[in-house]
């Protein structure tokens, strides 16, 4: 997967509240701005302190003169976890990309017995009505791997640079997480980062 040609590469963020998608979206913007790429960046926090449902958006370019993402016009859409994913597919182009978690975090319904997760192949299935273009790994396993599962949000963040699809170098990637965070973090998160990278570099 290569940068895309066009002027605007449109990605949209989504999770859960205390996933770190608003942090995801302010470093990937930064790293953008490195880059001296003009960048707009969206919130829609929903219920975002309480476990509820999040979403960010990114668009990166020339063309780039707001934060909103059109239904049928992300170049990438990237899910902290399945069912939070499904919820926004309607935001995905066709053959766009997908970047899910497999990891699930259960709402409240679930946990309380009132409704049933879907299963991870049926939202797999729901997702290819949109795209075949599905990447798709349990990206909290490689956070805790790398010493912190509070490091998710800096593993989907390598995993977006490995895709190829934002016009963003690895080493400006890096470089805006060590700006971005205190230094006993560092390298906590630059281990998740790098993680996420080989793990989707070695799917494209």
């Amino acid at each position: 997967m290569n940068a895309n040609n066009h002027n605007t590469i449109n990605i949209a963020i989504t999770g859960v509240g205390g996933q770190g998608v608003l942090t995801l979206a302010e470093i990937l913007a930064k790293a953008a701005l490195a880059e001296q790429l003009n960048v707009r960046v969206g919130e829609i926090h929903g219920m975002a302190q309480r476990g509820g449902h999040v979403v960010c958006t990114v668009r990166i370019g020339t063309d780039a003169m707001g934060p909103i993402i059109d239904s049928g016009t992300a170049d990438l859409l990237v899910g902290f976890e399945p069912v939070e994913t499904l919820r926004e597919i309607h935001l995905i182009k066709k053959n766009g990309c997908v970047l899910m978690s497999s990891h699930v975090q259960y709402p409240v319904a679930v946990s309380m017995g009132t409704t049933e997760y879907p299963t991870h192949e049926s939202i797999l299935q729901s997702i290819r009505g949109f795209t075949k273009r599905i990447i798709d790994f349990d990206a909290m396993d490689l956070a805790q791997n790398s010493g912190s599962s509070y490091a998710l949000n800096m593993v989907m963040f390598g995993a977006i640079i490995g895709t190829g699809i934002v016009p963003i170098s690895k080493e400006s990637a890096l470089r805006a997480i060590r700006e971005s965070f205190p230094k006993k973090f560092e390298k906590i998160n630059i281990q998740a980062a790098e993680a996420g990278f080989d793990r989707v570099k070695s799917c494209v």
